[in-house]
């Protein structure tokens, strides 16, 4: 006699009716079957756009004109309005009003001595001159007190 092996058991099929079927409602108890996932799908554009860039020059306001543009303590990059040449200006330190108010709160504090000078030896509160190194022409000031 020959022995078989055994039959694997069967495989679990739900019921076709109501939950798996989207045909059938779902069965009592049961939450409707969630949507199926669908992959997207590339479509192409239906129209080719071009770029371009539009680039508008805007005005530099030291290439015009010397009394257009705001110096301040530290040398600027311009056009001299003189000799046409682009350079950093020269910068000259120049006592001004505000040295001079400064050296006046210095006495009003009480150091009479040598302290109401230290002012007129900083530059951080003098007023600037701007120069064109090539033509050597005054083509700017930064006054601390306007």
């Amino acid at each position: 006699m020959s022995t078989y092996p055994e039959a694997p058991p069967p495989k679990y099929e739900p019921p076709s009716a109501g939950y798996n079927n989207p045909d059938q409602p779902p069965m009592a108890g049961y939450p409707p079957p969630a949507a199926t996932y669908q992959p997207a799908t590339y479509a192409p554009p239906a129209q080719q756009y071009s770029h371009s860039t539009v680039v508008v020059a805007q005005p530099m306001v030291g290439a015009i004109g010397g009394s257009l543009m705001h110096y301040s303590q530290s040398p600027a990059l311009i056009v001299c309005q003189h000799c046409q040449a682009t350079v950093t200006t020269s910068t000259d330190y120049t006592t001004g009003v505000m040295t001079w108010l400064l050296a006046g709160g210095v006495c009003l504090v009480g150091c009479w001595l040598g302290c109401c000078l230290i002012p007129f030896c900083i530059d951080a509160g003098k007023d600037v001159i701007h120069t064109c190194p090539n033509c050597k022409r005054q083509v700017g000031m930064f006054k601390q007190i306007r």
